[in-house]
């Protein structure tokens, strides 16, 4: 539901660009439980020393991850719950693309034809990565998003290729680095209004 409301913002303002961006309301939401939020953060850090990096791109993403649980801690020792939980999102989701980049390399090659469908929907996000890149105060993240499109483009050349299972690994990751964006402006934005 999360992203349905960024998503649907992106829209709204890419349709009107003449309208002068206004923050979301802070409205009540649904409690934030900061025990969960490091309990996650302890398992992301987890799996990122069980799971390191291998490649200079990988090496690169981890310490994105790393920068993101830090700033969470930071965010959830000033009581900044939402955002902490957002923050944490788009570090879960750096490590979830570097593990995508590691099955490359381990994805046996097949001569199938790839699904479109979720390269598709990778594009449109990419799409919207420039509306939450807006979001997001500065610094912003724009190798994030540079990352996501060279993934993307990876993907597509291995689709045309015909490796299904490699172009979707790479499709993974560049839409894991879209949802880190899309978790990055939500930490900035602010609590999404309650939605029935």
């Amino acid at each position: 539901m999360r992203r349905f409301l960024v998503g649907s913002m992106a829209l709204c303002g890419a349709l009107a660009p003449n309208v002068e961006a206004q923050p979301a309301p802070r409205l009540p939401g649904p409690p934030h439980d900061p025990k969960a939020t490091e309990r996650r953060m302890d398992d992301i850090r987890r799996r990122l020393e069980t799971n390191p990096p291998v490649t200079g791109e990988q090496r690169e993403l981890a310490d994105f991850v790393r920068a993101y649980l830090d700033q969470a801690s930071r965010g959830l020792a000033a009581g900044e719950k939402f955002p902490a939980e957002c923050i944490t999102d788009a570090a879960d989701a750096c490590r979830r693309s570097m593990d995508h980049l590691q099955h490359v390399a381990g994805a046996a090659q097949t001569r199938q034809p790839p699904s479109e469908g979720h390269i598709r929907q990778v594009y449109f996000r990419l799409r919207l990565s420039d509306f939450f890149l807006q979001q997001i105060r500065a610094p912003k993240p724009e190798r994030l998003l540079e990352l996501a499109r060279q993934l993307y483009y990876r993907a597509v050349k291995t689709k045309e290729e015909g490796d299904a299972n490699r172009a979707e690994e790479y499709t993974k990751a560049a839409d894991d680095l879209t949802h880190a964006l899309e978790s990055l402006a939500q930490a900035d934005v602010g609590n999404p209004p309650n939605v029935p």
